[in-house]
């Protein structure tokens, strides 16, 4: 038992249980998507990533390379926020998770409010985005 408690701590101290939970990994998403580091995004996201936003499918070699931040911060947008989450599937391999989102801008008035779900797939014990569902226009920056 105490071997037990010992792994345990320790894969909580080092972040381990986070690789477990898709839900988080989606909300440590967006704290990267507010830090506009596309490198990281495509770290924590899988290749292909693929959008489907209203009629629009893009197809993207990295996440990353679907987004403009100089055009999302030209339309006012400063960060972005999770208002709701809910984890609606997962297994070993795969998982969704359906958000409720806003962009916010500098005066922290909300921009636009969305629907979202994100599919995730499990590699190597890390949850990493493979594509997002969003049934409204939203823009990418573009």
């Amino acid at each position: 038992m105490k071997y037990l408690s010992t792994i345990l701590i320790t894969l909580f101290i080092s972040g381990g249980l986070w690789a477990q939970n898709p839900e988080e990994a989606v909300h440590k998403f967006f704290e990267l998507f507010n830090s506009t580091d596309k490198a990281k995004l495509n770290e924590a996201s899988d290749s292909p990533f693929i959008f489907l936003i209203g009629n629009n499918k893009t197809v993207s070699e990295n996440y990353g390379d679907s987004l403009d931040f100089e055009g999302l911060r030209e339309q006012g947008w400063a960060y972005s926020k999770i208002n709701e989450s809910e984890l609606i599937y997962a297994d070993s391999i795969s998982a969704m998770v359906e958000i409720n989102f806003s962009r916010i801008n500098q005066d922290k008035d909300v921009l636009s409010t969305t629907n979202a779900t994100y599919f995730l797939l499990n590699k190597e014990d890390k949850w990493l985005l493979k594509g997002a569902f969003i049934n409204s226009n939203l823009s990418l920056g573009e």
